[in-house]
């Protein structure tokens, strides 16, 4: 189980980090690599969380808002830059 989760999170760590350093060199595409990120993220959580048989209505919701808060962050970082 627990090498189950380690791979989860090492196949998640590597996918933002492609999709963060995509967002660093191609600036014409940053807000779609953002919600791209915070959507991957999302889904993610809730797939992780239901293969696990401990996914609930909160859990999904605390999913949602961190992906919304950080595609937020990043959307007004890129319109900024």
């Amino acid at each position: 189980m627990l090498a189950k989760l380690k791979t989860s999170y090492i196949t998640l760590s590597l996918v933002l980090l492609a999709l963060g350093l995509a967002f660093l060199n191609f600036s014409t595409y940053r807000i779609l690599l953002a919600s791209l990120m915070g959507i991957i993220y999302f889904f993610w959580g809730v797939f992780t969380h239901w293969k696990n048989n401990d996914n609930h209505l909160i859990i999904v919701l605390e999913y949602l808002g961190i992906s919304l808060l950080a595609i937020t962050i990043l959307i007004f970082i890129s319109l900024r830059a």
